[in-house]
């Protein structure tokens, strides 16, 4: 059960499928590739954003099933005064960003067609457990606020505050780093497969940078995990004495 709850989710159902195609098919182009960049660092922003108010109280756990969404508190400040999912959002221009650096249209169709399918799924089970918990206060909150694009207007009755907590707990730096990984092997496949560029020619230390780099945000992803995993079992074995 719990390995369906995993697939079901949308990175199983999207994010990874998404990245493995586009390895697979994409050509990418200079231009392409800094619009595309401009996109996911803006999703990223807007992620960063929102996770600030909601990530250390993401789970509510007066629901029946721990894990299921969405917040312990109605958050409605920050980017939540101007839309009701801006979390997912910032995952739509993430994927827009791949989808120009990948340049193919088909892939963009399908794609887009499974984001608002999955996502659309998840946004009406989340305002159904908000609407529960908190019916005086969402029900005018979703008069007020879109769903998918941001209003210009922002909310008057703004309740929540940005904090690192949020950052910390929704474990948001982490995807941060894997996008950049992921936007510098798409630098490098263009750089090899399409140019048929050696890293080690023109432009050879900006090349062994962004190496670097991606090295480094990999080792710290595996050894912050690690110490997780070790908390982790040390808390468990605390708990059983």
């Amino acid at each position: 059960m719990d390995l369906f709850r995993k697939l079901r989710k949308p990175r199983f159902l999207l994010a990874y499928p998404l990245v493995a195609s586009i390895f697979a098919v994409a050509y990418t182009t200079r231009p392409s590739l800094r619009i595309g960049i401009v996109l996911v660092l803006l999703g990223e922003l807007i992620r960063l954003w929102a996770d600030g108010y909601v990530g250390h109280v993401k789970v509510n756990w007066t629901h029946p099933v721990q894990g299921q969404p969405k917040i312990g508190h109605l958050i409605t400040a920050g980017p939540y005064a101007f839309i009701r999912h801006p979390l997912y959002l910032g995952s739509l221009l993430i994927g827009l960003g791949m989808l120009v650096i990948a340049g193919n249209p088909w892939l963009a169709l399908v794609a887009s067609a499974v984001f608002i399918i999955v996502y659309r799924r998840k946004m009406v089970e989340e305002e159904e457990t908000l609407r529960h918990e908190w019916p005086g206060e969402f029900e005018p909150y979703q008069r007020a606020v879109p769903r998918w694009l941001p209003s210009w207007r922002r909310y008057p009755r703004r309740n929540g505050q940005w904090r690192w907590q949020g950052i910390l707990a929704s474990k948001e730096l982490r995807t941060l780093a894997w996008v950049v990984v992921l936007l510098i092997l798409l630098f490098f496949r263009e750089e090899l497969i399409q140019r048929h560029r050696s890293l080690l020619q023109k432009h050879w230390i900006e090349h062994l940078f962004l190496l670097g780099l991606l090295i480094a945000l990999m080792l710290a992803d595996a050894i912050v995990e690690l110490l997780r995993r070790r908390a982790g079992q040390v808390a468990i074995k605390s708990d059983t004495r």
